[in-house]
Order: structure tokens, then sequence, then C-alpha cells
């Protein structure tokens, strides 16, 4: 015989439920109380089901009665009801008896969140649902004040914590298959239907993923909108680059309200609303090219437990950086369709200390000049590096990314357009603390002014933060692109 789950969630071998209140009043919200097991007769002979054996508060629905014959090949459905009124969290497992012996090897791993209300403050934290329930090891933030949801709340400000992926924009893993989605929960205002959607990056478009049902939202495993089918979807996007959208919020922090971010005391950048971080397993294997989605409605508590969903067959886009581009929003496009965006956000924030270092040339990118070497001019007519009139030692410009710990690979690209001749611009690269270009002169390296020039780097991230430093020792450093392969 085989005992199977027909619950829907992503571990065969573990169901999850939950439901709120007490069982002679409960409120009139969508709640995942109830599931189907399935055993199956693999066996040649009818099969004497005596009981299922269950531990915890689940019992069985209403209407199935022991003993029950299975016929070789068929199989029965029962269904679990999860019945706590009490306790924050339960455990349990379900079993197969045959002639009143339970079968060994042949279990299902309960799990159950309860809480006494809709909303007000009851909802479960987001480490209860997806570690204690779900059961993956996904590492969120460590916790402060014995209150599992303050770790991750950093006001929107945009930094790596545990397991997370610094990731505005995806792609498809395999390209010839499409993405699937499933939410794992939602846990916002009851009613309203969170809508998923994805847009391509630097364009306007919006395309509908997946709508959770408005009744469900206090619940584990919502209905898909005008489904009793749970809410679970593949997509193939159109674009090759994309992000997501969950309601207002995006994946994007640029692209987000960051007001009440910065009146929460945010620190630079701000927006990270929409959050994701790798899946792993109940054993703790990164599932391959598979990450949890969490948000949070922007400035309301950052607990991100809103909307939760699994996705799979993704990848991390490159992070593609014009250097020097005015910001608002300003981007180019590449030949292969890439979309680049300046180091100054649209909402101000400069990507570079000092701040005050000049977009150049100082009349804008000239749209003519001819950068030999590429086809991919726009990016090397703009650059960054004047600091202002200061000392020679003084003549350096950082940059400060956002990102996961580990190792990267850079591609750093230059073009000298303001030099012919050799030794008259010098300057160092240090990445992470490692000196890595040294004496760097883009002329002499490109060959002529006016020429592009790329070298590639390989840094281990530490600390959430990847530090590139350039520092002159003659003229000013300059920098017309930095792009972080993943």
């Amino acid at each position: 015989m085989a005992l199977e789950s027909r619950d829907g969630g992503p571990f065969a071998d573990r169901m999850v439920f939950s439901r709120i209140g007490s069982l002679s009043s409960p409120p009139a919200n969508g709640v995942h109380d109830r599931a189907t097991v399935r055993v199956r007769n693999t066996g040649s002979t009818p099969l004497k089901i005596t009981g299922l054996p269950i531990t915890g508060p689940w019992t069985l629905d209403s209407g199935q009665s022991f003993p029950a014959t299975i016929a070789p090949g068929s199989s029965l459905d029962v269904r679990l009801r999860f019945v706590a009124q009490s306790g924050k969290f339960h455990s349990g497992s379900v079993g197969v008896a045959v002639d009143g012996q339970t079968a060994s090897g042949q279990s299902i791993q309960l799990a159950g969140l309860w809480q006494s209300e809709s909303e007000n403050n009851r909802e479960p934290y987001l480490e209860d649902i997806v570690q204690t329930a779900f059961g993956f090891k996904t590492v969120f933030a460590p916790s402060k004040d014995n209150n599992a949801s303050d770790g991750i709340n950093q006001k929107g400000r945009v930094t790596p914590q545990g397991d997370e992926v610094i990731a505005p924009y995806w792609q498809r893993a395999d390209a010839g298959k499409p993405v699937t989605v499933q939410q794992l929960a939602a846990y916002h205002t009851q009613g309203d239907a969170a809508k998923l959607r994805w847009f391509t990056k630097g364009a306007s478009d919006s395309n509908t993923v997946l709508i959770q049902k408005g009744v469900d939202a206090q619940s584990v495993l919502p209905r898909r909108d005008g489904s009793e089918e749970l809410a679970v979807v593949s997509f193939t996007p159109s674009a090759q680059t994309f992000g997501f959208k969950v309601d207002s919020e995006n994946s994007d922090p640029t692209l987000n309200d960051q007001t009440k971010d910065r009146n929460n005391k945010c620190q630079d950048p701000c927006g990270q609303h929409v959050r994701f971080f790798k899946a792993k397993d109940p054993s703790g294997n990164v599932m391959p090219d598979t990450y949890l989605l969490i948000m949070d409605y922007s400035g309301i508590n950052y607990d991100y437990n809103d909307n939760i969903y699994l996705i799979s067959n993704l990848k991390p886009a490159p992070i593609l950086i014009n250097v020097g581009l005015a910001g608002n929003g300003a981007k180019i496009t590449d030949p292969a369709g890439n979309v680049w965006v300046s180091d100054r956000d649209r909402n101000g924030y400069a990507l570079f200390t000092p701040t005050t270092a000049k977009d150049e040339p100082a009349g804008g990118p000239n749209p003519g000049l001819d950068i030999l070497k590429t086809d991919f001019d726009d990016l090397y007519r703009s650059y960054r590096g004047n600091v202002g009139n200061v000392p020679q030692a003084q003549r350096q410009i950082s940059f400060n990314l956002p990102l996961e710990n580990g190792p990267h690979t850079l591609k750093l690209h230059f073009a000298d357009l303001a030099h012919t001749e050799i030794g008259k611009r010098i300057f160092d690269v240090t990445v992470e603390g490692q000196k890595v270009l040294p004496n760097l002169d883009i002329v002499k390296d490109a060959g002529g002014g006016n020429t592009a020039l790329i070298k590639t780097v390989n840094t281990n991230v530490t600390g959430g933060l990847l530090t590139l430093n350039l520092s002159a020792s003659v003229d000013y450093p300059s920098i017309a692109g930095i792009e972080i392969l993943r």
C-alpha cells in the first residue's frame, strides 16, 4: 500500500492546515482546515483498512467509516479536519492500520496553525508559517527580543539577511520551461484578493499571474480567485528579464513608494517590500532554481507575512548599472535587449560616494560619439569619477551595492573620453578590500581614447555589501558601467 498526501503543499510527506477561532462559532473566513489523504492499494489482492491512526488535533471528517476494503489498483480518499481551538502551532501524524496493526513506513506529518481571531495582531509570524508549519529550512534573519518577526524588520532597507538574494529582476533558469508559482500563505486584510503580476524590466506592462481568493486572506494554501483550486499556476513570461509585483509593491525597490520607510527611519537604500530567499527543503538542501517570495505592504509592520509564494524555474538576472547616467529613472538598452539603469535612482539615492561626484560628460552624453571596440556605444558615452577640485589623494569614488554574500563575477566597463595619450589618467581599482586592477590606464589597456575596455573580476562578497573603490594617482578615476553576473 501507499499513503499519499492530496493536500497540494510543496512536500509530499507533510500536510499543512490553518484555522481561526472556535469550532462552534468560527469567523466567515476561508481557511485551509480540511485536506485529503489517499490510501492506494498497489498489490494484487484486496486490502482491508481498519483505520487511520492520527496524533494531534485532527479528526476524520464526517462520512468516513472503517473498516474499508480497497480493491487491487484502487484507492480510498479520506478527509482530515484540523480541530485545534487553542495554541499557536500543532504537529501530528496520520498513518494506516491494516487488521489493527499500524503499517510501518506509511506516515504523513501534520502541521497546523491556529489563531484566536482574524487579523488584529493574531496572525502567525513569517517563521511560524514557512519554517515551523511548512518545514522549510530557509533562514530569514536572527530573531530579536524573542519575537520572531523582528529580525527581518529593517524598515524597508535594502540589505540581505539570512538566505536572501538581492534580485530586483529575474530570468527563467530553463528558458524552455514555464515558471511555476504556488501561494503558500496570505495574511493580510481579510476580504482582499492579492494579485501577483510580472512586468518587463524597463517597461510599464503589467501581466497577471495569480489572484488569491479574497475570503482566504488569512490562511495557508489559499485558493485561486474564482475557483476552489489552490492558488497554483504556471506562466511563461514573454520578456527575457522581468520583475514581480504584488498589488502595488514591486520587486525593484526603486519603483516603490518609500515615504513610510523614511518616516520609519529607514537608512538608504529603501523600498525593499518584496524579498526573495533561497528555498531550502526540510533536510536543509537548497531546492534548485526555487525561491520564496515574501512581501509586506509598505510601512505597516514589515513582518513580511502578507503574501508568501514559492516560485520555481527562476534565476536572478544580472545587475546592470550605467555609471554616470543622470537618474530619475533614466535607462538604456543594450543590443541584446538588456536594460541598464542609472547609478542614481529615481528616488535620488546614489549608489556612490561622494554623492557630489559629477555626471560626465558635463553637457550630457554625446549621442553621435563613436565608441570603438563595442556595439553598445550608449554605455560608454557617460561615466563618473570627477569628485571636484580636491587634492590628488582624495580623488577617489566608491560604490556600495547591497548584494548577498558569496562568490560573484564583475565586469567593469571603461572608456576614456577625455584623454587619448597614455599616462594622463591612472587609478587603482579595489573590490572588497582587494586591489584587483592596480595602476589602470584606460587608454593604454584599451588601445586609445573613446575605446571600450572591459575588465572581469572575481570576488567574494561579505557583509551583504559589494564594495568597489577607484582611487586615482593621476587625474580622476573613471568608470562607465558595472555588471554583476548571477
